[in-house]
């Protein structure tokens, strides 16, 4: 099915995770026991997926995620931690990890997010984006509000079709400007937040409710559905 990277100073664990995703047909499961092994095999051979710690030695996942998005923004990472607060969940988000599974966890549960995790990265681009009364096209890169064309900047549109492509997950500002504003010289906090603005003044309704919601303290969320 995939090649599929697990990393973590546990060394019982990986040998039971290993087996087991063999054992799901996974045609290739590499281990590494610290952060450094791992990002060094993430950097030098394509994988599929990996599956990492939080806490590892040399350098923790969040760090890794972090290196790794440098180079590779679409490869499927899913953070391993015990750590369970919403803090902890956004960090790891914010970082440019795409799932969290907190320990203890069943095998056939990392299974089951590695199989959607691999959907996601396989799954061919819609045509359009619908939430509420707002619909994306993608084919021509354009939105519309109740039927009405909305006038987005490219920018805005970005970031409009990224939050709503990720309903009910919180992104603070760094982490928009990691995955809508990579390696552009225009990134920023506060271009992210202007944008933000200006989004959620086009599509307010007459009553004064917009999906874009402002979470405070972490980020922001789209609540459309």
């Amino acid at each position: 099915m995939a090649k599929v990277l697990l990393a973590d100073d546990d060394y019982s664990l990986l040998v039971m995770l290993s087996a087991w995703l063999k054992h799901e047909d996974h045609h290739v499961v590499e281990t590494a026991r610290d952060g450094e092994q791992a990002l060094e095999l993430l950097l030098s051979y394509p994988f599929d997926c990996v599956v990492m710690d939080w806490e590892m030695p040399k350098m923790d996942g969040i760090e890794v995620c972090k290196r790794v998005r440098e180079k590779n923004k679409k490869l499927p990472i899913l953070l391993l931690t015990a750590r369970e607060t919403i803090e902890d969940r956004i960090a790891g988000l914010d970082a440019g990890a795409d799932d969290y599974l907190t320990k203890p966890f069943a095998a056939g549960e990392l299974s089951a997010r590695i199989r959607t995790l691999l959907r996601r990265a396989n799954q061919v681009e819609v045509e359009a984006i619908k939430s509420d009364s707002i619909e994306i096209e993608k084919a021509g890169h354009s939105a519309t509000f109740d039927g009405r064309e909305l006038n987005l900047a490219p920018r805005e549109y970005d970031l409009l079709e990224f939050l709503m492509r990720h309903p009910g997950e919180i992104f603070s500002p760094e982490a928009l400007m990691a995955r809508v504003w990579p390696d552009k010289e225009d990134a920023s906090v506060a271009a992210v937040r202007v944008a933000v603005q200006r989004v959620r003044s086009k599509l307010t309704d007459a009553s004064g409710k917009c999906p874009l919601t402002t979470v405070r303290g972490s980020g922001y969320r789209w609540d459309g559905n």
